[in-house]
């Protein structure tokens, strides 16, 4: 324990250098004129922002709940509530975002949810969200996606290979549930030339773990076929979920009196969150810091210009990443302790 404990302080430490390094190195020759426009901030339009921040989250532990509540009728909203703030924290401390899934699963056991239920809620919160989230970013590169390819090409490739990231491993994981020669060549022929690239280093503990995630994905797509109007209320709530998260920077701008350049629209906006979440797979750095500063700034440059770019990053940022940071620690250390008692 004192280990990981440990690795976590490093990893917070890390999120902090990461980010004074990114501030420093973008912001450092226009700090003057970019604390001025901060000062400008209106606290009705940021107490919306911190508001839809806090709600981003509250609708997670929603779709949590409702999944939940397919084999616990029991679960309570507050019990899923509790566990999307604590994913995110350890989303937000660990390399990749690696350790959210991990403390979901430790949250659900000690809400009193099994092992095998708790794998299946996270295994069509996953399907269902990754399958919404690809739908969606499809649909906003389709509307822009000629004018930031010009405006952005140098960053705009890092878009489009973290879509197709994202794309494919949805896509695949249908493939290979759903076209038998495709999955024989996964299992046969790219498994030996991802041993060959030295992605792969046992054959046949590739192929058993394949085949499980197979197995599983199986049998939540069947769950998902029985059970249609809950999966299709899950559906709206991520598309909701997402345009909270793509309509923030445009609420944080209406908080520090910013008007688009001419020719920009609530759709760019929109389009440029997206496009950073998409950049922010690239990152693993834990909470994807540094990076994350930086991306914002250079793809928001072009709608507002640079100072107001930078203004709005920094709001932005406290807001939906170290707000909820906090406030997953702090649900986390009291769940400990109720835990701890019961």
């Amino acid at each position: 324990m004192e280990k990981i404990f440990k690795s976590y302080a490093f990893n917070i430490l890390l999120i902090l250098v990461f980010t004074i390094a990114a501030l420093y190195l973008t912001i450092r020759d226009f700090v003057d004129e970019i604390l001025l426009a901060i000062q400008s901030i209106q606290l009705g339009w940021l107490l919306i922002v911190i508001l839809m921040a806090v709600i981003y989250h509250v609708l997670i532990g929603i779709i949590l709940t409702q999944l939940t509540r397919m084999s616990n009728p029991q679960y309570k909203y507050r019990q899923g509530i509790a566990n999307a703030y604590i994913a995110a924290f350890f989303h937000g401390i660990t390399p990749s975002a690696s350790g959210g899934q991990f403390a979901q699963i430790y949250v659900f056991n000690k809400q009193k949810v099994a092992l095998s239920d708790a794998a299946s809620v996270l295994w069509l919160d996953f399907i269902v969200y990754q399958s919404t989230m690809v739908v969606t970013v499809f649909v906003l590169m389709l509307f822009r996606f000629k004018y930031f390819l010009d405006s952005h090409s140098p960053l705009f490739i890092f878009v489009v290979f973290g879509f197709i990231i994202n794309a494919s491993i949805i896509f695949g994981l249908w493939s290979l549930a759903r076209l038998p020669r495709f999955h024989h060549w996964v299992s046969t022929r790219g498994i030996e030339i991802g041993i060959k690239l030295r992605l792969i280093r046992n054959k046949d503990k590739s192929i058993a773990f394949m085949e499980q995630q197979i197995d599983r994905f199986q049998i939540e797509k069947a769950r998902i076929s029985t059970h249609k109007p809950l999966i299709t209320k899950i559906v709206c709530l991520n598309i909701i979920r997402l345009m909270f998260y793509y309509f923030l920077p445009f609420v944080v701008m209406k908080s520090l009196n910013i008007s688009l350049l001419a020719g920009y629209s609530l759709l760019d906006i929109m389009a440029l969150s997206a496009f950073v979440t998409m950049i922010n797979a690239f990152i693993p750095i834990p909470g994807a810091s540094g990076g994350t500063e930086a991306t914002f700034i250079l793809m928001f440059t072009t709608v507002v210009g640079y100072i107001n770019a930078s203004a709005t990053m920094i709001i932005w940022r406290l807001s939906n990443f170290y707000l909820i940071m906090i406030i997953g620690g702090i649900v986390f250390v009291l769940f400990k302790f109720i835990s701890r008692n019961k």
